[in-house]
């Protein structure tokens, strides 16, 4: 994933909870996946403010989390949500939420995510996530304006983590890819000539065209690639009574409009939605992965 966001698969972190009371200094009790068996003054999740371009998914995200909690406190009661003060990323946040470290994250679903934590079926993104945009070269337009195919694409080479679900989706439907893990890094290797495009969301192209363009890169004028990639939030296989929170959360922001005016608020996501709306590019449709 890259951040997923660009972090497109790099995995965004929600949550741990923490194991102590407020104001104790006692031992905290061996956590073993199931909140009942905490006291739940605290949520704790990574920290948001340690961003390359701009916080708008970690911010989106631990909003998003906040509202769940203030939909669902007269069910399960209040929680205070607190920030690491590290970020990890990756193989390494699923490794953190199965040691219970971080109780929630946020991601694009893949079958193996899903059978290795509990996911929460309510998009995150909406379709947002669902479309992608390529950063290529300056000056290299002409190259891509005569792709009208997916065969015509995997001429050219695009540059992608190996640990996003993106990659594996790109290499079922036979897209020729250099990999490299490490999201700022890609765009650097783009820019040198590694490889021809990199695909991006069309919520964080903007964003990352602000910080990297002077390296040289710009949008692909006639492309949008679509290939369903939801974003969830995952807990522990354990966690059942989080899930349960979330998913009710959810539903009820969703159902009462909050979700929605949350998600517009977000100037990344609103520019996302606009492109998808105004655009007359050519939709190049990837095939799914098949399931397990």
């Amino acid at each position: 994933m890259s951040k997923t966001t660009g972090r497109n698969l790099r995995f965004w972190v929600m949550t741990l909870l923490c194991l102590s009371s407020v104001g104790t200094t006692s031992a905290s009790p061996v956590y073993n996946g199931d909140t009942s068996s905490l006291p739940a003054e605290f949520l704790t999740i990574r920290n948001t403010s340690i961003a390359v371009i701009d916080v708008d998914e970690d911010y989106y995200f631990s909003r998003l989390l906040r509202l769940v909690i203030s939909k669902t406190q007269s069910d399960w009661g209040a929680l205070e949500v607190k920030e690491l003060p590290y970020l990890i990323e990756d193989r390494r946040l699923r490794a953190s939420l199965h040691r219970g470290i971080v109780d929630v994250i946020w991601s694009p679903t893949s079958s193996a995510h899903e059978q290795d934590m509990l996911p929460i079926r309510i998009s995150l993104l909406k379709n947002l996530n669902n479309y992608r945009v390529l950063l290529i070269r300056e000056g290299e337009q002409a190259r891509f304006s005569g792709v009208n195919s997916l065969v015509d694409l995997a001429r050219l080479r695009g540059g992608i983590s190996p640990q996003w679900t993106d990659a594996k989706i790109m290499e079922y439907n036979h897209l020729l890819l250099v990999k490299a893990v490490g999201y700022r890094k890609l765009f650097k290797m783009l820019a040198a000539n590694r490889f021809d495009y990199y695909s991006r969301g069309v919520y964080q192209v903007h964003g990352e065209l602000k910080m990297y363009g002077h390296l040289g890169l710009q949008m692909e004028e006639k492309l949008l690639l679509s290939y369903p990639n939801e974003v969830y939030f995952f807990v522990n296989k354990n966690n059942t009574k989080l899930a349960q929170r979330i998913e009710v959360g959810l539903s009820r922001a969703l159902a009462d409009g909050s979700f929605d005016e949350l998600l517009m608020s977000i100037p990344s996501y609103k520019k996302g939605t606009e492109l998808l709306q105004a655009h007359q590019r050519r939709v190049l449709t990837l095939k799914s992965l098949p399931a397990n």
